[in-house]
């Protein structure tokens, strides 16, 4: 008893070390319910598992086998795919190594003289293999279980906008869309995104971009389908927020997978974000540059909450009251809706302030009226406190000047009791659609 003791102690030991150097999941891990669960519903085929590929859920039933200790079976379903399903292949050799382990447990002292060996088999572990399983998984049960609301940081969008939700803890995109006065989930998708976690601070740091951004277009060029699939969307980073904080880098998209990968792992790109290219023809239909937006986070909000609307209403009110203090041809007041960090441009706060008292001064009247807005919160933990993108066409008249532009302000709070504050203005040109 006392040699199977020591050697139960080396098993627990290795193990630890084991999952300690194959580092941490982009996903949560599962607990066994949840796996019981989803393992019925894959058997079943019954609910969202019904319109999957058969391979697809004999794979996540292979998967769900090894997680309930069933090695037996999940060898028989995923042997059979992995020589063209990777996902399958990990399945199957980690069904095998913990077959292994248990084997040379049985074994006790007699492989006393080959611990480091057994340490190495320990070591091996491919459970972070599981992770894309692992995703998947927990989509299939937030769709059997209709969890999901509405997203707590789109505070307004307008009618035939679209706002695509990367969770990047989730490995989920998810996609909503402005129809007759609704927000409409149109997708729910697995998602691949940086290799390295957490937000992207500079070039080449293999990190995905944390924040609110723009899709600025789609670009269809044969030489890129190789890498990057059929087409690809890039967004607006570094936008000015990013550029205020000193980060840098460039050619962030959405993107597809290589021409013949079937499969990729939750944090596998340079810092793009894809999905397989077949899923990605089918989101095309909901990206139109100026009207659709990019929230980027992990472990993204979806509740009707009373907060939410609270939210929503401060940010209206405050921009609202930047609207009408404009229009008051009332310096001080319009300034005071700006922080002390403002940034425009060449211009920080006090240059803000002396070139608008003296464009002021010239002013009989101001009108200032808004259209086509859009509040997106930023779900990030910031230095200011909270962040909010606000997007509008905004329609200016006065006495001697007149013209129409899309304006974005990044809006700023230190706390709830706190007004938001203006950081960052930033106006394009605006053409009617």
């Amino acid at each position: 008893m006392a040699g199977r003791s020591w050697l139960n102690a080396c098993w627990i030991s290795a193990l630890l070390v084991g999952a300690l150097a194959s580092g941490v999941a982009a996903v949560p891990e599962l607990d066994r319910a949840s796996w019981k669960r989803a393992s019925a519903l894959l058997e079943r085929g019954e609910g969202p598992a019904e319109t999957l590929p058969k391979e697809e859920r004999t794979v996540l039933l292979a998967a769900a086998a090894l997680e309930l200790g069933d090695l037996d079976r999940a060898i028989r379903l995923a042997e059979p795919l992995a020589a063209k399903d990777p996902l399958a292949a990990v399945i199957a050799a980690e069904a095998h190594r913990r077959k292994a382990l248990a084997a040379a447990e049985a074994a006790g002292d007699y492989l006393k003289p080959l611990v480091p060996k057994r340490v190495q088999l320990a070591e091996a572990d491919l459970s972070a293999g599981l992770a894309e399983a692992e995703a998947k998984v927990a989509r299939l049960l937030d769709a059997a279980d209709g969890v999901l609301g509405e997203p707590v940081d789109v505070l307004a969008l307008p009618e035939g906008a679209s706002v695509f939700l990367v969770d990047k803890a989730r490995a989920r995109l998810f996609v909503f869309v402005r129809h007759q006065g609704k927000l409409v989930r149109v997708a729910d998708e697995y998602v691949v995104t940086g290799a390295k976690p957490g937000p992207k601070t500079r070039e080449g740091d293999g990190r995905t971009p944390e924040g609110v951004y723009r899709f600025l277009g789609a670009v269809r060029d044969p030489k890129l389908f190789d890498r990057y699939g059929p087409v690809v969307f890039p967004i607006d980073y570094p936008n000015a927020y990013d550029r205020l904080h000193r980060r840098n880098g460039h050619g962030i998209w959405l993107h597809g997978y290589p021409r013949h990968a079937k499969r990729r792992p939750p944090a596998d790109t340079r810092g793009c974000f894809s999905v397989p290219n077949d899923r990605l023809e089918k989101l095309a239909q909901w990206i139109a540059p100026g009207r659709s937006w990019v929230i980027i986070g992990n472990d993204l909000a979806f509740d009707d909450s009373p907060r939410q609307t609270e939210l929503a209403a401060s940010v209206r009110a405050a921009i609202e009251a930047w609207r009408l203090d404009w229009e008051s041809l009332d310096s001080d007041r319009y300034l005071a809706h700006y922080d002390p960090a403002f940034r425009s441009g060449r211009f920080d706060y006090r240059a803000w302030a002396r070139y608008k008292r003296r464009v002021n001064a010239t002013k009989r009247f101001v009108q200032v009226k808004i259209e086509d807005l859009a509040i997106l919160r930023d779900p990030n933990p910031r230095p200011e406190g909270e962040l909010v993108v606000a997007s509008f066409v905004q329609h200016y008249r006065s006495n001697n000047y007149q013209d129409t532009v899309r304006k974005r302000l990044f809006l700023v709070r230190r706390a709830p009791d706190q007004p938001w504050r203006i950081l960052i203005e930033e106006a394009e040109p605006w053409a009617k659609r």
